[in-house]
C-alpha cells in the first residue's frame, strides 16, 4: 500500500484490481540522490499495444508524444503538480502528487469515473478515464529534469489484473519469515532497514495460480518499531524506544518481493526531544534492534526483534 495523504492506495506491483485505488509512483534521482524534476509536464496513459512500431505514440525524433494523437487512443491524463496532503478521492482527483524529494504520483482510481484535461491540437480536451478494464498499460510522464534541458518521455509499465479475487475451500494457510538484511551502519549515516520477506502458503493442494499470487507483494499496513538496547550499566533503560509504529507508518515501504523498507537516520543531531537523546546515552553508537507489523490475509502479523549495530 501507497499512502496518499490520508487515504492508501495499492502501489502498481501489487496486482491492482481494476476497481481499486492504484497508486503509479515514479522516482527521479541524479548522481544516486533524490531530485525533483525542474517540471513534468503531464502523465498519460495509454494501452501498452498502443506503444508498439510503427504506430508508437512517441515520436521517435523527438522522443516525445505525438501531436497529431488521436484522443481515444488517451486513456488518462494527469497534470499539474501537487502536494500529496492534498490528495482527495473524487472524479477530477488528476493531480501529479508530490510524495517527497523526487517522489511524485498519480492515482489511477477505478472507483471513481475520473476524468482528467489533455490538450489536443492546442486545446484542452476532457478525457475519461477508460484504463478500466484488466491488461497491459504504459504511463508517459512528459518531464524537464534539469534546467536547460529538453523535455522528455519517461515510459514504464503496469498491469490491471481481474483475477485478485479467487475462491477456495478450506481455510488458506500463509507462512511468512522475515528477515534484517541491514546489519550495519556507521553514526550519522542514513540508511533504510531492510526486511526481506519469504511469504509460503502451506495448503498442500492450493492451485499453483493462486499461491504464484503471493509472489507479488501481497503485505499491507507495514510498520515498524525501532529501538535503542542500552548498556545497563550506563543506568539506562535497558531497550527504549525511539520511533514507535505510528511514527514510522508513514515512512515504510513495501517493494514488489514483499521487502519492507524503513528510513533510518543514524545522525544524533535528527533526534529533536532531550529526553530521547538521554535515554540512548547521548550517542546513536552502540545496538539497536526492531521489528515489523503487518497485515496479511487477515492476519497481524509482528516479528521478532531483529538488531543491528551503529558504529
Amino acid at each position: 500500500m501507497t499512502k496518499i495523504g490520508s487515504y492508501d492506495a495499492v502501489d502498481r506491483h501489487n496486482r491492482p484490481n481494476v476497481s481499486q485505488r492504484v497508486a503509479l509512483r515514479a522516482f527521479f534521482l541524479n548522481d544516486g540522490v533524490y531530485q525533483d524534476p525542474v517540471d513534468i509536464s503531464g502523465v498519460t496513459l495509454f494501452a501498452t499495444a498502443a506503444n508498439i512500431s510503427p504506430s508508437s505514440v512517441v515520436d521517435a525524433s523527438t522522443g516525445l508524444l505525438k501531436s497529431g494523437l488521436s484522443k481515444d487512443l488517451v486513456r488518462m491524463h494527469f497534470a499539474s503538480s501537487v502536494d500529496a496532503t492534498a490528495y482527495v478521492p473524487d472524479n477530477e482527483a488528476s493531480g501529479i502528487y508530490k510524495l517527497g524529494t523526487g517522489k511524485y504520483a498519480v492515482i489511477l482510481d477505478g472507483s471513481k469515473s475520473l476524468s482528467g484535461m489533455y490538450t489536443l491540437h492546442g486545446s484542452g480536451v476532457e478525457v475519461a478515464n477508460t484504463a478500466s478494464s484488466l491488461g497491459e498499460y504504459i504511463d508517459i510522464w512528459t518531464v524537464k529534469l534539469l534546467e536547460g534541458s529538453d523535455y522528455k518521455s519517461v515510459i514504464n509499465a503496469f498491469n490491471l489484473y481481474a483475477d485478485t479475487f479467487f475462491t477456495i475451500t478450506q481455510p488458506l494457510m500463509v507462512q511468512t519469515t522475515n528477515r534484517l538484511t541491514t546489519k550495519k551502519l556507521v553514526s550519522g549515516s542514513k540508511r533504510d532497514l531492510k526486511f526481506s520477506t519469504e511469504v509460503s502458503v502451506e495448503n498442500k493442494d492450493i492451485d499453483d495460480s493462486i499461491i504464484n499470487i503471493f509472489k507479488d507483494s501481497a503485505i499491507t499496513s507495514a510498520m515498524v518499531q525501532i529501538v535503542k538496547v542500552n548498556d545497563n550499566s550506563d543506568n539506562l533503560p535497558g531497550m527504549y524506544e525511539v520511533s514507535g509504529y505510528s511514527d514510522t507508518s508513514p515512512l515504510v515501504d513495501v517493494t514488489s518481493d514483499n521487502t519492507i523498507i524503513c528510513p533510518f537516520n543514524a545522525d544524533i543531531q535528527t533526534l529533536s526531544s532531550d529526553t530521547v537523546k538521554a535515554n540512548i546515552g547521548g550517542t546513536m553508537a552502540g545496538a539497536w534492534a526492531a521489528r515489523v507489523k503487518y497485515n496479511l490475509v487477515g492476519d497481524t502479523i509482528v516479528t521478532p526483534w531483529q538488531h543491528f549495530i551503529v558504529s
